[in-house]
């Protein structure tokens, strides 16, 4: 199924998303499965889908918050990489989940992807408006 797995860290101050899609780029990881991630980040903005097609509503936490857990995919869409992440992030007194548009991390994020040996791929669905791996 994993043709190869790759676990890499994301240092403090760098921004989680904006380093995962880096380290997918240089190593050509077009088509996987974020396993996991762990790690704290400073802050974070998650996404929330309000309403069909494809509506969706920002909101900004403040840290330090540890991340719990995160998984995703990584497709193609036409020729473009797409990185779908979700996550969930805690704190003394929050614990809140959403789709990951970014994030600073704090101390370390430690992140597995599994590069799978085929393709997924994505495209805008009519219904949802959003980008759906295919069948």
């Amino acid at each position: 199924m994993f043709k190869k797995i790759h676990v890499f860290r994301v240092k403090p101050g760098q921004e989680l998303l904006n380093e995962i899609v880096c380290f997918c780029h240089e190593r050509e990881i077009f088509s996987g499965v974020v396993i996991g991630i762990i790690g704290s980040v400073k802050n974070a903005q998650l996404n929330f889908l309000k309403a069909l097609p494809g509506k969706y509503d920002s909101v900004d936490y403040l840290g330090p918050l540890e991340i719990v857990c995160a998984q995703g995919s990584i497709a193609l869409k036409d020729d473009t990489p797409i990185i779908h992440i979700h996550i969930q992030l805690s704190g003394q007194s929050t614990c809140s989940g959403g789709h990951l548009a970014k994030a600073i991390v704090f101390s370390t994020a430690e992140v597995t992807i599994g590069e799978l040996d085929y393709q997924l791929r994505r495209q805008t669905d009519s219904y949802t408006g959003l980008n759906e791996l295919l069948d």
